[in-house]
């Protein structure tokens, strides 16, 4: 299972790889109580099974009304755990990506420890990264998950945390089973021709740190950066559970997707 690795200039530290699905559950659990200890949350259960595929499973079961309610919501619960199924949402015939409602669920209603496992369970792969000036806000937040025992201890959380505070003049880099920066990157730095690749291993050090930051910099549009003021970020098309069981859905639907609001249809004469 591969580790997520830290690692700025001078260092790096690593979490186990039994990490990235620990920082899935977390967000499932965050999801769950959303959707089981929400009171509106069984209010728009019914909502919730008319947005579902045509073909789901859960089209199976009663429909969420009376004493069945309950019991459908927690089968709708244990369907968002399995992330490459089938969507549990269709709107508009569009099927709504998964792992993204999860993710901005905790996003939306989770301590910072939760969002910081939302962050890098959905960004390691790309290159999240912290500014050295954050560094010590980052270690806060991952002692804070400690302290309420949302992150294991022993597994690499307090080693990332001493890289965190070591020093606090160039940013810390998130990676998925491999060091960074990584050979590919020379292509994305614009270094070119088809043997960036050689190329890249007879730089210095310091120069493919340079050309590594440059890559995920210019990467603007996926908003790599975890700063203390990630409060409005989100994945995806930008909706969470909460947004399906507003009193405005479709509303919100309609602008995240960038549909333009549904017609109702003429009545007849």
């Amino acid at each position: 299972m591969s580790f997520t690795q830290f690692q700025d200039r001078h260092g790096a530290a690593r979490l186990r790889g039994t990490e990235r699905p620990w920082m899935l559950s977390l967000v499932h659990d965050v999801t769950a109580g959303v959707l089981l200890g929400n009171r509106a949350a069984g209010e728009h259960a019914g909502a919730l099974h008319d947005l579902l595929p045509r073909n789901h499973e859960l089209r199976e079961l009663p429909a969420p009304r009376g004493r069945h309610t309950l019991g459908w919501q927690a089968q709708y619960v244990r369907a968002t755990q399995s992330i490459f199924d089938n969507p549990v949402v269709t709107y508009r015939g569009k099927d709504l990506e998964l792992p993204a409602m999860l993710l901005n669920t905790a996003m939306a209603v989770g301590s910072d420890a939760v969002k910081l496992a939302a962050r890098l369970y959905g960004q390691c792969e790309i290159n999240c990264w912290v500014d050295g000036s954050h560094r010590a806000w980052l270690a806060s937040v991952i002692q804070s998950g400690l302290d309420a025992g949302l992150y294991r201890p022993n597994l690499g959380w307090e080693d990332v945390r001493k890289l965190l505070l070591a020093r606090d003049d160039c940013p810390v880099v998130v990676s998925l089973g491999e060091a960074f920066p990584a050979s590919w990157m020379s292509r994305g730095a614009g270094a070119g021709g088809p043997d960036a690749e050689e190329e890249w291993e007879t730089l210095p050090a310091e120069e493919q740190w340079r050309l590594g930051l440059q890559t995920i910099h210019a990467r603007s549009v996926y908003q790599l950066e975890i700063r203390p003021d990630w409060a409005p970020y989100r994945f995806g098309h930008n909706l969470s559970f909460l947004d399906l069981l507003a009193e405005d859905r479709d509303a919100r639907m309609d602008h995240a997707l960038g549909l333009s609001p549904a017609q109702e249809e003429p009545a007849p004469q």
